[in-house]
């Protein structure tokens, strides 16, 4: 079984030191900046983390990135189907429609995403791994 892996669920296999999970597996080229965004969020909004330490994770962040597959082909309409029938934004949409495109299996630790992803193709949490 291939899996596919948000942002989210990146993160938390990342902090949880198990990374070893994602090996094999795919995510979207989108995830790089979603990443980014998360860390900036720990130093700018959450004021939990310096530049130095966000400098050190996203580069960790970004080696992982970096091994993962990326589809070759994305579907903007699907894409767009689904994130207006979910009410999701179309990037996380942009994660069911690759799961679905491919036949992977959609890993999420976005609750929202995880409940829209199991109606269109098989969708688990990173601690179910």
């Amino acid at each position: 079984m291939s899996f596919i892996f948000d942002s989210s669920a990146i993160i938390n296999l990342c902090g949880d030191r198990k990374t070893e999970k994602l090996l094999d597996g795919w995510t979207l080229n989108l995830a790089i900046y979603e990443l980014g965004n998360a860390v900036w969020k720990q130093v700018k909004v959450h004021e939990k983390i310096t530049v130095e330490e966000a400098n050190l994770i996203l580069d960790s962040l970004t080696e992982v990135f970096r091994r993962l597959r990326k589809p070759p082909a994305e579907k903007p309409l699907k894409t767009l189907e689904i994130a207006v029938k979910e009410g999701l934004t179309y990037y996380d949409a942009s994660y069911i429609s690759a799961a679905v495109e491919n036949n992977l299996t959609l890993v999420t630790d976005d609750e929202k995403l995880y409940e829209a992803g199991k109606r269109y193709a098989r969708t688990i949490k990173s601690n179910e791994l």
